[in-house]
């Protein structure tokens, strides 16, 4: 039976008294109750949230949930175009330098990263787009090319999850601002998803085969959540944090302009095992 270590990449903290400040997905044995305990999520929930000016699947976005960003896709056609949510509804914002769909997008409505997807002779690509608040500039290149990935994190600090190449893939590429390595792998291995949140705290949602599976990622390996999304869907996009995320679009199919906010409640220390 493989070990903690050879699973996560590291061993379980052994401490005498609980950590002051514990991570979300943090695990120690605490010597003095002889207990395993462990990190996780409060309770959480997806409700309804205002509907995009374009029904549209294959797109990508980032930003919070009160300012997020949605760019590419394909409605049909191919869109170069890019939508700003304030919170209640989408707005125009500046076109994408290269219009395609099936891509993967992170960063705020201000400092945004698109990464891979396929363009209009539908040709997969590595290549990278950041965006300034009004235009989209190049960045650096993915390791691989690849369509589908969902993303996470900011600009400089980036992660992309899942996607193909040609094939379904599990594997994640962290993004330090101008190039990209390996991260740890999903559990589930899959295209067509969505995610939000920071390289080091991010959440991995929907996806195909269909589905409304959330995973956690702590900035080394992805946990899977109880919560899942109300209406199961690929090809959508999200934004926001691990506590507070927005989905919106995608197919289920049809194509569908709804939108999902995600809520959890502060992370809480739980007893796996022991006294």
């Amino acid at each position: 039976m493989a070990t903690y270590k050879e699973i996560k990449g590291t061993s379980i903290e052994v401490v005498s008294s609980d950590p002051s400040n514990p991570q979300l997905g943090q695990i120690w044995f605490n010597t003095t109750s002889q207990t395993l305990k462990g990190e996780e999520f409060g309770s959480a929930s997806w409700v309804s949230g205002g509907n995009m000016a374009n029904a549209r699947a294959y797109l990508a976005g980032c930003g919070t949930q009160t300012a997020g960003l949605a760019f590419g896709g394909v409605g049909p056609p191919i869109y170069d175009k890019t939508e700003e949510y304030g919170g209640a509804s989408w707005t125009n914002g500046g076109a994408m330098g290269t219009a395609r769909q099936r891509l993967g997008g992170c960063g705020i409505q201000t400092a945004a990263l698109a990464f891979g997807g396929v363009d209009s002779p539908g040709s997969t690509r590595d290549i990278t787009e950041e965006y300034n608040g009004s235009s989209w500039t190049n960045g650096g290149a993915l390791s691989n090319a690849r369509a589908y990935p969902g993303g996470a994190g900011t600009q400089t600090a980036a992660l992309a999850s899942g996607g193909a190449t040609p094939s379904n893939t599990n594997a994640t590429e962290e993004y330090d601002g101008s190039s990209w390595t390996a991260g740890g792998n999903l559990n589930t291995t899959r295209a067509q998803l969505a995610g939000c949140g920071l390289q080091t705290a991010a959440l991995a949602f929907g996806g195909a085969p269909v589905t409304g599976a959330t995973e956690q990622y702590n900035g080394s390996s992805w946990t899977t959540l109880s919560a899942t999304l109300n209406l199961a869907r690929e090809r959508l996009a999200g934004a926001g944090t691990i506590t507070a995320g927005l989905a919106f679009g995608g197919e289920g199919p049809p194509n569908t302009a709804a939108t999902e906010e995600f809520s959890a409640a502060a992370p809480t220390t739980v007893t796996l095992s022991g006294s």
